[in-house]
Parts: C-alpha cells; sequence; structure tokens
C-alpha cells in the first residue's frame, strides 16, 4: 500500500546536496571578510540562502546573502546565479568594503548596500504617475506581517513609492514604513488595507476617514 510520502529520486538528492554545498560555501566565503570574534560573540550572524525570483528578466534562481550586526544593521544583497554557480571573485566583487563592515560593528545605520543609484528611466519606467496613493509621509499606520489581527503592527510612512536598489526601473512599492517596536524599515507592497490600513487609534471616531491625499515625490 503506498503511503502518502514519496522518496526523493536520486537525481532530486544530488540536486540538494549540490545546492547545500553551493550555500554553506557561499556563506564561509562571506563569513571571511567579518572578524572572527565577531561572529563568535554572535555580534554578526551571516546567512545565505537560495530564493526563487519570480520576474521574467532576472535569473530564475537568486543567491541572497546577509549581514546582520547587533543594532540591526549590515545589508542584504543578491546574486542572480545558484548558489553552487557562485564562485569566490563573484561573491568577493558583490561584499560590502571593510570600512562599511567596520562602520556596521560600530552600529552606524546610514551605510546601505548595494549604494542606492537612481535609475537613468526611459519612457514607461518609474513610479506610477496616473496613481494617487491613500496616505503620504508621516502618515501612522499598521501593516499586516502575519497572520489575524495579531499580525498587525503599527509605524510611520517614511518613503513613498519606494524602489530597493536591485529592483528592475519599473518595480516599485507604494510605501517605506518605519515600524514601531523594530529598528528596521519595510516596503507595502500594495497600497491596500489587505497589507496597509490607517493606524485604528488615529482614525476619526467611527468614521474610518483618511488621510489627505498622499503628495507623490518626484521621479
Amino acid at each position: 500500500m503506498r503511503g502518502p510520502f514519496t522518496l526523493p529520486t536520486p537525481s532530486a538528492l544530488a540536486a540538494e546536496q549540490r545546492k547545500r554545498a553551493g550555500i554553506a560555501r557561499v556563506k564561509a566565503w562571506a563569513e571571511s571578510h567579518v572578524p572572527k570574534e565577531k561572529l563568535e560573540t554572535h555580534h554578526c550572524i551571516v546567512d545565505a540562502s537560495e530564493i526563487v525570483c519570480g520576474d521574467p528578466n532576472c535569473a530564475p534562481i537568486d543567491t541572497v546573502v546577509r549581514l546582520l550586526f547587533k543594532g540591526n544593521v549590515g545589508c542584504v544583497f543578491s546574486l542572480p546565479r545558484e548558489a553552487a554557480e557562485v564562485t569566490k571573485e563573484i561573491l568577493d566583487e558583490n561584499m560590502p568594503p571593510e570600512e562599511y563592515i567596520e562602520g556596521w560593528i560600530q552600529g552606524r545605520n546610514d551605510l546601505e548596500w548595494p549604494p542606492r543609484h537612481d535609475p537613468v528611466l526611459v519612457e514607461g519606467e518609474g513610479p506610477p504617475k496616473d496613481v494617487e496613493l491613500r496616505f503620504g509621509v508621516n502618515t501612522r499606520v499598521e501593516c499586516c506581517i502575519g497572520k489575524g489581527e495579531d499580525g498587525w503592527v503599527a509605524g510611520t510612512i517614511t518613503e513613498l513609492w519606494y524602489r530597493h536598489p536591485t529592483w528592475g526601473p519599473r518595480d516599485y512599492a507604494p510605501y517605506q514604513i518605519q515600524l514601531d517596536d523594530y529598528d528596521g524599515k519595510i516596503f507595502a507592497p500594495q497600497d491596500s488595507d489587505v497589507c496597509i490600513r490607517l493606524l485604528r487609534q488615529e482614525k476619526g471616531a467611527g468614521t474610518g476617514e483618511r488621510s489627505a491625499p498622499a503628495e507623490q515625490n518626484d521621479a
């Protein structure tokens, strides 16, 4: 009688082993850029993983490297290839410079890697010009980061039409938000009550009123 589980095929096992070995190498190479004592004392945590990219214009699988330092500073960057295809030379070329790592060790939060470069836009690129966002900068909101009512957390909008430096020239999120109880910022992928809404305590009493229409950032 066949059970609910199917054993992986030899080729699937080999692919998984190749993936794990690649991730382990990338992680070790990234850790070599951080002082050993900072790793041993967990002042810095280095992580590597693979993610599936849904953008048809990018590689189907990206390798993501995260360097997280105490004070919730550091960086996340991606390499457009599977971990097994990443060489030490490729990793070294994409790692933040030594002065950035030293700055994060000191707790600096003004160092962004990869550095943000404003893209050279052509016709049809950039944030939507015909979309009026519901909220403006400094609006107090709630963001959905989990299931149920307990999954909503409070924060303040810090930027309209946020674009991460690794995104394409047409890829923008309506809002970037600084959460109250977290040092890092998040973005809302859509301007909808499904993921971002006006902070309940700051709505009009029973009116459900919204803030004034947002003033969009210049592209």
